[in-house]
């Protein structure tokens, strides 16, 4: 294939202003007291955040910004001292004293001539369930910019890129027959779902520097967040270490007019019981494409309370500007000729969408009662979200609102014991959620707003109740085990009765309950073997409800599968950490989204699937001296989906290849750290080739992609400063970012399947940091 032309490198200089003061004064006075400071025992860095317990009656503190922790306890007893990730350390008291405590990550770690070895990564060895966490660390490998990058390195995730505003993320080859949007997979931030009412999400919207930390469930596993089939994507902002204060904000530049600002304000109380934060973020580009420039504004706030007596309650508020034209898919000339184009309907009328979002939840959490080794406590959210969006598209224009409130309730029963405290041991509760959503279409006169086409209101409502268990039956054999009961209704009102025909009806599906369990053996502190069962279900989208002329179709049921799989986590050698997973997940009642419009798509259960794959975690420390770090890592996906029954429009397309899915994906990568600050983060992406058509005459090309960052971090004094530089696409390689399969034909134009990816592009960071502690 030709190669692109690149853009003219940054050639912008820029600098930052800090201003800002916070004085406080910690003082702690306490009769027979135990005091000390925490820290990581394989680096010597202070420890902030740490909890400390005595057992006796339970008392807790947690170690401050400089490590240090002050506690009242009786006399002869044990503190325990724990951190997430981080080994428990025990220490028995006797008297008034002051201690220095080193606790490490859960790793391996060897005494060698004197010297102390830490290796390997923390991994759930005691987890029977297919779960991976992404870390501040991974999502610091790329730009700033989007989550596609960290996603796509989780073995069985595939997330295609369109543009910054369109995405489709797919997890072992669900969802990915959504044309433009992530379906069949849950998602939430902290406790809020991202999930809209009919099963949407885009978590795209969610500015990259809200984000601390993303849990990835894989299948329908994840009970207590409902049951889909893809699994779950958990948006995190908490940190390992609460909240500092200081003011941070950061620059990007970078190709085809990449301007992103994020800029923070964080406090927190010395005694670590209020933390508030503000950030406001700015991104905006040009765009590679014609009609392709982007601008997202956006604000949030988190605010969190922690009280000893009455519990911890947290605010989180988040709002966003958007306004992103819209290129649009290619048909393959244009795609390989001018990549640059936009699709000329869209180009012609300069299509484009604008998205005013909110979202506000307030949650609380408090200890019910403590008995001797466990905790009851009850987590209960209220959460809101809004949108009001206008989209302006050659057939039509959109103009959409919706209103979403619900509630998220749950008794926990928790061990006190921080290796068996990762999860609670019983969770029972209820998910409420109702989703107000109007949306008008009009007649578009060139891009201008023309007469009323339609007029129509949904109430979406879903209920989901939830019990999940993780018991230790012995040192060695975990059960881990959940049931979800998930009731969804949609209601359609049609205002404008076109023609005189009234479309509005209700549709309620019969309530599913979903099981699942999963038992996991530990052999020893290095290999641990987990088999899990589960059940998920996908209920379809009002819009695929609808028959041709606009009626609800009864007959169109939830998808519906069985997941099996078999995996093993470990370490080898104390230097390779790993996770291996063979699975095979059964799908019933395939929903096939089929277009008759260039606006309509029309529902149906047209079959079976089956999904066979092989996912694999590798990480090797190579080295990790005091001068130097050394880690390599792989993620390795197979996918062997077929269509095991499958009949659409008379065709029979039994036993072809599932549309969608590449069969190979390999993600590789190599990270470097340097005492003295330097660091390079440097990542290899294989996809192979896949089917475009059901019918499998068309295949995508395969392709590879190489993406370089390099950087440079120090704190002086209070100053901490990282200054970094990144290109994309080292190769400047031409691929497709994002496939539109089964792509249509409209007067007689040839389907446009392909979004193309970046050329090679370029980018420069820089985050300046005042830390007030």
């Amino acid at each position: 294939m030709s190669r692109i032309r690149v853009s003219d490198s940054i050639s912008k200089i820029y600098c930052f202003l800090f201003f800002a003061v916070f004085i406080f004064d910690n003082s702690v006075q306490a009769q027979f007291t135990v005091e000390g400071t925490v820290f990581d025992g394989s680096s010597n860095e202070i420890l902030a955040g740490a909890t400390i317990k005595s057992s006796n009656p339970y008392t807790k503190a947690l170690s401050d910004s400089e490590g240090k922790f002050l506690i009242t306890v009786p006399k002869k007893d044990t503190l325990y001292i724990s951190y997430p990730e981080y080994e428990e350390q025990k220490i028995f008291v006797t008297e008034d004293t002051v201690l220095t405590v080193y606790i490490f990550p859960e790793q391996i770690y060897i005494e060698f001539d004197n010297t102390l070895l830490i290796t390997g990564r923390a991994i759930h060895l005691k987890l029977p369930a297919p779960l991976m966490q992404i870390f501040t660390e991974h999502l610091q490998r790329d730009p700033d910019i989007s989550i596609t990058p960290a996603l796509n390195r989780v073995s069985g995730v595939f997330m295609h890129s369109g543009a910054l505003n369109t995405n489709r993320i797919t997890i072992r080859g669900i969802g990915n027959r959504s044309p433009f949007s992530t379906t069949k997979i849950r998602a939430y931030l902290d406790n809020i779902p991202l999930t809209s009412g009919d099963g949407e999400t885009t978590i795209e919207d969610i500015d990259m520097g809200l984000i601390q930390q993303v849990d990835v469930w894989k299948g329908p596993t994840a009970s207590i967040y409902g049951a889909g089939l893809g699994g779950m994507i958990h948006l995190k902002t908490e940190t390992n270490t609460p909240n500092i204060s200081e003011i941070r904000s950061s620059l990007t530049l970078g190709s085809y007019g990449l301007l992103r600002n994020v800029s923070e304000v964080s406090y927190s109380d010395p005694n670590q019981k209020f933390q508030l934060g503000f950030k406001f973020n700015t991104t905006q580009s040009d765009g590679y494409r014609e009609n392709n420039s982007y601008l997202r504004k956006g604000g949030s706030i988190i605010a969190k309370l922690d009280s000893d007596k009455y519990g911890k309650t947290t605010f989180i508020g988040n709002i966003i500007a958007l306004k992103a034209f819209i290129p649009s898919s290619l048909n393959e000339e244009d795609y390989l000729q001018n990549p640059q184009k936009a699709a000329f309907t869209w180009g012609s009328i300069m299509g484009f969408e604008e998205n005013d979002k909110y979202l506000f939840g307030l949650s609380h959490a408090v200890d019910l009662h403590n008995f001797d080794e466990h905790i009851l406590m009850n987590k209960t959210s209220l959460f809101t979200s809004g949108r009001d969006s206008y989209e302006s598209r050659p057939f039509n224009i959109l103009d959409e609102k919706s209103t979403t409130i619900g509630l998220r309730s749950s008794f926990e029963l928790t061990s006190k014991n921080a290796k068996t405290a990762k999860f609670p041991l019983l969770s029972l509760g209820v998910e409420i959620f109702k989703e107000n959503y109007d949306w008008q279409t009009f007649q578009t006169l060139e891009g201008i707003q023309g007469e009323l086409l339609s007029d129509n209101k949904e109430v979406r409502r879903y209920m989901n109740l939830f019990l999940q268990s993780y018991l230790s039956i012995n040192e060695n054999l975990t059960l881990f085990s959940g049931i979800n009961f998930n009731s969804t209704n949609y209601q359609y009102d049609d205002l404008l009765k076109s023609g005189g025909i009234d479309k509005s009806g209700e549709y309620t599906f019969e309530g599913i309950l979903s099981p699942h369990i999963g038992i996991n053996y530990q052999f020893n502190y290095n290999l641990a073997l987990f088999a899990t069962v589960s059940h998920g279900f996908s209920p379809p989208s009002l819009a695929e409800t609808l028959a041709p002329d606009g009626t609800i179709n009864p007959a169109i049921a939830p998808e519906t599968g069985w997941n099996f799989e078999l995996g093993s986590r470990g370490r080898i050698n104390s230097r390779f950490t790993y996770e291996l997973t063979a699975y095979t997940m059964h799908i019933n009642d395939l929903l096939v989204a089929e277009r008759i419009s260039e606006d309509q798509f029309v529902g149906l259960n047209a079959g079976k699937t089956e999904h066979n794959g092989i996912e694999l975690f590798l990480e090797y420390q190579a080295l990790n001296s005091t001068n130097l770090s050394l880690t390599p890592f792989l993620t390795y996906t197979y996918s062997d989906y077929v269509f095991k029954e499958f009949l659409d429009d008379g065709n029979d397309f039994s036993g072809n290849e599932l549309t969608g899915t590449p069969p190979h994906q390999l993600d590789a990568g190599l990270d470097m750290s340097f005492k003295f600050g330097m660091y390079t983060h440097l990542n290899y992406r294989f996809i192979d080739a896949f089917p475009m058509r059901d019918d499998n005459s068309i295949y995508s090309d395969a392709y590879e992609v190489v993406n370089l960052k390099i950087g440079y971090k120090r704190t002086i004094s209070r100053f901490e400063i990282d200054f970094s530089f990144g290109v994309q696409n080292v190769l400047d390689e031409q691929y497709a970012s994002m496939i539109l399969i089964n792509a249509g034909s409209f007067g007689g134009n040839a389907p446009r399947y392909y979004y193309p990816g970046l050329p090679r592009n370029y980018f420069t960071s820089l985050s300046i940091s005042y830390n007030f502690q």
